[in-house]
């Protein structure tokens, strides 16, 4: 069993290192994202959603 703690952060914050995370990688699921970032799936899930709506985030 892996334990994971996540980060406090405000959602801005988590915002950019979600659009940066995405960025550099091309290609990553957003359960990568939120164990690499330390951050909550849900949350991660929220922001990827708002980056597509933005047309800043693509679905492959």
């Amino acid at each position: 069993m892996k334990l994971i703690r996540y980060r406090d952060v405000d959602y801005e914050t988590a915002k950019k290192e979600v659009a940066g995370y995405f960025q550099s990688r091309g290609e990553a699921y957003p359960s990568d994202a939120s164990e690499d970032l330390e951050l909550e799936y849900d949350l991660v899930c929220q922001i990827a959603d708002e980056l597509r709506r933005m047309g800043r985030l693509e679905v492959v």
